[in-house]
């Protein structure tokens, strides 16, 4: 054997020792990247509560007849500004569509003490209201950037008002809730704080509208109310939970509903 071959042999011998003990020493994998976070999404049910603060103009048209001897007609036309609050809940529904549309519904009631500010008075009478009881039927459309929805709303609108109206110096007071329907339109935009949780912004126009009236005065003389419009500014706050599925809000996700 020569010395060249030896040296090879060795070499050789060498390699084959440090292959075999790498190959019984444990692999090393590197762990696996976090799991993304989950993408927010606007589906599904949400219940909620609100406030607002309401201002407008209530307007009423009328006539006093006058029916001794010569028949008489006095037109009467008032207007007055309203302010006060509401406070109530909200549920709906969310639909999301592939392109980031999102459209919905939303229904609502409230506890309301929106009253006269400057209740006008006129010879022979005195007119004022407040709004008792509210809600809403609406229609929702926004885009969702994320967890940012902004949104326009509209639908129905429709209250318990009671007009207060005194005739001839207060002889005859008329003082009778009545139920009042119309239109809401407007805007807001919705933000979710946590996964199930959001906090909303609103400006909503509503326009009321009630039936005509007639009250008797004093002998042979009566008055009619038409035209009564219940104008109202809305702004309101308020904070929703969003129900990802039936069964996860009553403690049984199993359900899956």
């Amino acid at each position: 054997m020569t010395f060249r071959t030896f040296i090879f042999g060795a070499f050789a011998s060498v390699l084959a020792v440090s292959a075999a003990s790498a190959a019984d020493l444990p692999s090393y994998k590197a762990p696996p990247p976090p799991p993304p976070p989950p993408v927010f999404s606007w589906e599904g049910f949400h219940i909620g509560i609100s406030g607002s603060y309401a201002g407008g103009v209530s307007s009423q048209y009328s006539q006093t007849y006058l029916l001794t001897g010569a028949f008489l007609a006095i037109p009467t036309s008032t207007s007055f500004g309203t302010s006060g609050y509401l406070v109530g809940y909200q549920n709906g529904y969310n639909w999301v569509f592939a392109n980031g549309l999102v459209a919905g519904y939303e229904s609502e009631f409230n506890y309301a003490d929106v009253r006269a500010t400057d209740a006008r008075s006129y010879i022979g009478a005195g007119a004022s209201s407040r709004l008792q009881w509210f809600g809403m039927e609406r229609l929702r459309f926004g885009y969702a950037f994320g967890r940012f929805l902004p949104y326009i709303t509209g639908g129905l609108a429709y209250g318990k008002v009671l007009p207060y109206g005194q005739q001839w110096g207060g002889l005859y007071p008329t003082n009778q809730s009545v139920w009042q329907g119309g239109f809401a339109i407007g805007a807001g935009i919705e933000y979710a704080i946590l996964d199930n949780w959001t906090v909303k912004a609103e400006y909503i126009f509503t326009r009321m509208k009630g039936a005509s009236s007639a009250n008797l005065g004093l002998p042979f003389t009566y008055r009619t109310g038409t035209g009564n419009y219940l104008d109202t500014n809305i702004a309101r706050i308020g904070v929703n939970y969003q129900v990802k599925s039936i069964g996860a809000l009553i403690g049984m996700p199993e359900l899956g509903l």
